[in-house]
């Protein structure tokens, strides 16, 4: 008996649709406040028409990595509507971090967002995103929800130690299309360590000379890259903070230079 119900069993989980347990209740982070209506499924893979000021990268993203195509008399609309509040949502003030909150509310042929602000949006979209997983390729939708959330923390983040390493940066995008995924919303940069200085200065290029680093020798990022990571993450939500490490941990200046940080040519 035992060996048929192994195999029965997965057969039943093989050949029953997803749930909306592998998808409303799988957000990450959880959400604030969440109904679900009960009503048929946004679809996507088809024309939709998308009425947004704030023209975010992000939410347009969604809906074309999921076959949609763009057309203003389509019947399938996105509309976001910004507003002074979000009720029943939470705020605080963090310096260089806007409201986060938003409304979404998903019918079968209409959705709406209500934001405060442009990053509200972005979230928006990346709990969209969410909800479009689970399903079979092709099949893909966006459950019928009424959702309000906002951040219980302003500041989110993570870090890379590129002075003592050194990362791509192709790899370095990868990072950051996966962790605001869930929106985490600060990357610290650390850029300079004794091992290496990591970010061009035009003025000193002495810095990045592979002579004066012992890893990764040869290995930083051009202002121009710096400004491309810059930009992909602002358009994914992500705030960046780079990091010049002083007076410690600056052997690396001191190799380049020919003098310490701290001493008067170094300030």
């Amino acid at each position: 008996m035992k060996r048929l119900l192994a195999p029965t069993l997965v057969a039943l989980a093989l050949c029953t649709p997803l749930s909306t347990l592998a998808k409303v209740e799988h957000l990450l982070p959880k959400v604030h406040s969440l109904t679900e209506t009960n009503g048929a499924p946004f679809a996507l893979h088809r024309a939709i028409s998308i009425s947004d000021v704030t023209a975010s990268t992000a939410l347009k993203k969604v809906f074309t990595d999921y076959g949609c195509t763009l057309r203003e008399d389509a019947k399938a609309t996105i509309k976001v509507e910004m507003v002074e509040c979000i009720e029943g949502a939470y705020d605080y003030t963090l310096e260089g971090y806007d409201n986060e909150g938003y409304q979404l509310s998903v019918t079968k042929n209409t959705i709406t967002i209500k934001a405060v602000k442009p990053i509200g949006v972005i979230r928006a979209a990346q709990t969209l995103a969410q909800l479009a997983e689970g399903y079979r390729h092709g099949k893909e939708a966006i459950e019928a929800v009424e959702i309000t959330d906002w951040a219980a923390f302003k500041l989110r983040g993570y870090m890379h130690d590129v002075g003592r390493s050194f990362i791509s940066v192709d790899e370095l995008k990868k990072h950051i299309d996966l962790l605001s995924r869930f929106k985490v919303n600060t990357f610290h940069w650390h850029f300079t360590e004794n091992q290496a200085w990591r970010f061009e200065v035009k003025g000193y290029p002495q810095l990045t000379s592979a002579e004066s680093m012992t890893r990764f020798a040869g290995k930083y990022y051009t202002q121009e890259e710096c400004r491309e990571v810059a930009l992909y993450a602002q358009e994914r939500g992500v705030t960046i903070i780079p990091e010049i490490d002083m007076p410690g941990h600056s052997e690396a200046f001191t190799r380049a230079m020919g003098f310490d940080m701290q001493t008067d040519e170094g300030v």
